[in-house]
């Protein structure tokens, strides 16, 4: 095991280029480790985040010498995952699963547009008050459960009280499991009650502290992005999953989010999220997208994905919100 981590390091100095000098790389590993606070157990460990973090820096500078150019739509940055490997990362923060079926006793509906409706060209919930802050889900695969809570939807009730509805908490799950979790439980917890932990514990629910319910959920038709910014801009915030397995999302500071390696394919999406509104930057059509690795990642915690680019990324692929009462 040292031995590969060791070849590793050598592999990452190695692909340090001139325009990213060991220099430049050891002035960014110590403002990195200030900036964040990072402690390793021991002389080995930090050698062998520091050559993780050599070749996400290297990919970091590379990368945006495309955007300075114009040839990307998107910048990076280093951030507080630089030190971790793409396998990872991927392995502890991406949790999204396709559900087999929707079944159960829940009420399921297809959205459709109401052609009385004119959809305006710019939508953003936050601008409106509906959308809570920005959270961090820690070293947990629950972000289905932060892409289920539109307001009131209460995170760690979801991951605790799920796994005999299918999802694996930590491990990962689906939003539309959780609509029907909080149906079948007539409400959910507060956040007060049930405050996130990120790890799997056991279920604590009382009826007694449930803040809200829900009959079911609805379903936006697969891969269809009018019908998506329809329901974004009359029913609200809608939970989607999306494809977030690349290395440079990791690393997102800003523009429009555009990857043409990125799958739509619902069983090869990894990551839920929350669509909050959609726009235009510089003719580029994006969603803003809410995401759960804190106000320290990318905008503020959102992110810009190519908005009307054949579904790019599968933010589109499966959308649902939940039905009110």
């Amino acid at each position: 095991m040292k031995l590969a981590l060791l070849a590793a390091f050598i592999a990452a100095m190695s692909a340090v280029n001139t325009a990213t000098s060991t220099e430049d790389v050891d002035a960014a590993w110590s403002d990195f480790k200030l900036k964040y606070g990072k402690e390793y157990r021991s002389l080995y460990q930090e050698t062998v985040s520091k050559a993780i973090f050599a070749e996400n820096f290297n990919t970091i500078v590379e990368h945006n010498k495309l955007y300075g150019q114009g040839l990307v739509t998107y910048s990076l940055t280093i951030n507080k995952f630089a030190d971790l490997s793409h396998e990872e990362f991927r392995n502890t923060f991406n949790g999204y699963k396709k559900r087999a079926s929707d079944e159960g006793n829940v009420v399921v509906v297809d959205f459709v547009p109401d052609q009385k409706i004119e959809i305006p060209d710019e939508f953003d919930w936050r601008t409106r008050g509906a959308v809570t802050p920005v959270k961090e889900q820690g070293r947990c695969g629950s972000c289905w459960a932060f892409g289920a809570v539109r307001i009131f939807l209460i995170v760690q009730n979801l991951v605790d009280c799920t796994f005999e509805y299918g999802n694996d908490g930590c491990a990962g799950g689906n939003m539309n499991v959780a609509f029907e979790y909080v149906h079948n439980n007539d409400g959910i917890d507060s956040e007060e009650h049930y405050p996130y932990e990120g790890k799997n514990g056991t279920c604590r629910y009382e009826v007694s502290a449930n803040v809200t319910s829900t009959k079911g959920y609805g379903n936006i038709a697969t891969g269809n992005e009018e019908h998506l910014k329809a329901a974004i801009a009359t029913v609200g915030p809608i939970a989607v999953g999306m494809d977030a397995s690349a290395k440079v999302i990791i690393f997102y500071e800003k523009g429009v989010y555009y990857n043409s390696l990125c799958t739509n394919i619902e069983e090869l999406l990894d990551h839920a999220v929350l669509a909050v509104g959609y726009g235009s930057e510089n003719g580029v059509d994006y969603w803003i997208i809410k995401n759960s690795w804190g106000t320290d990642w990318g905008d503020d915690g959102y992110i810009k994905v190519a908005r009307n680019q054949d579904n790019n990324c599968g933010v589109a692929t499966a959308a649902s919100y939940p039905l009110n009462y």
